[in-house]
């Protein structure tokens, strides 16, 4: 079955946002639940966790493909999100997608994501990674993408992004864009500022 509608016009949908699915989370302090729905609309498809504190949990595409293909994809970066940044699923209820479906996604996610941590490995002797390392940050290889790792931000609970080959690093946390910088002058890493964000 081809994944592209025919016609070209948008498959019907529901009228109202239908659950994909619930994952059971553990984020290694507590297990909690976070229904995952999606939701075809005005040319746009949304899969969203229902838990407003979840923003990172949410992602859209244009509805150029079937209703079963979109939810598939959509779901796909939602827990590589969810892996990322909220926990680990545990177990699946189903909904528009059955149990067994869901935790194929999940299991090619984690392969996937992987495969990107073994090759931002060749990143390692990289002087801003030894120099993160140097100063105790704690720096690894990410799953987040192509040639990116993470690390302790200095005197915050933040976690530091940087692209070895671009020599660059910024506080990835999501709450604080003040504290969000760019280029990386001469190696340091200084202490945050709440004022001022991740000095260089």
């Amino acid at each position: 079955m081809s994944k592209r509608k025919s016609g070209g016009q948008a498959a019907e949908s529901p009228a109202r946002p239908e659950i994909v699915c619930t994952l059971v989370v553990d984020n290694m302090f507590d297990e909690f639940e976070v229904e995952i729905r999606f939701q075809r609309t005005d040319g746009v498809d949304r899969a969203f966790a229902t838990d407003k504190d979840l923003v990172c949990l949410r992602a859209e595409r244009p509805s150029e493909f079937t209703l079963a293909y979109s939810v598939k994809t959509l779901l796909f970066d939602i827990i590589w999100s969810c892996l990322h940044y909220v926990g680990e699923p545990v177990d699946v209820r189903a909904g528009l997608l059955g149990k067994e479906h869901v935790e194929a996604i999940i299991d090619r996610v984690r392969l996937e994501m992987e495969e990107v941590k073994k090759e931002n490995e060749v990143w390692r002797q990289a002087e801003i990674v030894a120099k993160a390392a140097h100063l105790g940050l704690s720096p690894m290889a990410s799953t987040l993408g192509e040639g990116i790792w993470i690390a302790r931000c200095p005197g915050t609970n933040h976690t530091l992004q940087m692209q070895p080959k671009r020599n660059l690093f910024f506080c990835g946390y999501p709450m604080a864009p003040a504290c969000r910088r760019s280029i990386l002058r001469e190696h340091q890493f200084r202490p945050h500022s709440a004022s001022s964000g991740c000095q260089v």
